[in-house]
């Protein structure tokens, strides 16, 4: 027997050939399978971490929107006891003023008092006085 004779009368037979071939493919299909498998528990994986994310981002989330909340609450507060003061000043700026007329219009009344006293006085003392100045006014006015 030659060699390409020994060759072709190997030990496998065209069936265990074709058996050779479907375990070849059975083994691909496993591999296959498992590589299906396996990607499939890359994406579960990648689904669970994934809503870990986003559970955390929304958390994150609310937690930045309960501070802007409470930051505004604050401001709003700042602002409500800033007007208050500004309007405890400008009460206190108009009662010092109200005041300050008011003790204004006692020292005219009181002055207009004193006057009116002292002229009742004159006119007690010597009532041709008062009028005497008035004529020698008139009589210097006529000499011009």
């Amino acid at each position: 027997m030659s060699d390409d004779e020994y060759e072709n009368t190997s030990n496998t037979s065209k069936t265990s050939k074709k058996g050779d071939e479907a375990f070849a493919k059975a083994k691909s299909g496993i591999k296959q399978s498992e590589l299906n498998e396996q990607l499939k528990e890359y994406i579960g994986e990648w689904r669970n971490q994934r809503a870990k994310e986003e559970e955390e981002l929304k958390r994150l989330k609310d937690k930045q929107a309960k501070r802007k909340e409470i930051r505004a609450e604050q401001d709003k507060k700042l602002a409500a006891e800033k007007k208050q003061e500004e309007d405890r000043i400008k009460k206190e700026a108009a009662d010092k003023k109200a005041a300050e007329e008011e003790m204004k219009k006692a020292e005219m009344l009181e002055a207009e008092i004193k006057r009116q006293e002292m002229m009742a006085a004159q006119k007690e003392k010597g009532g041709s006085k008062g009028s005497a100045p008035a004529l020698d006014a008139r009589k210097e006015m006529s000499k011009t």
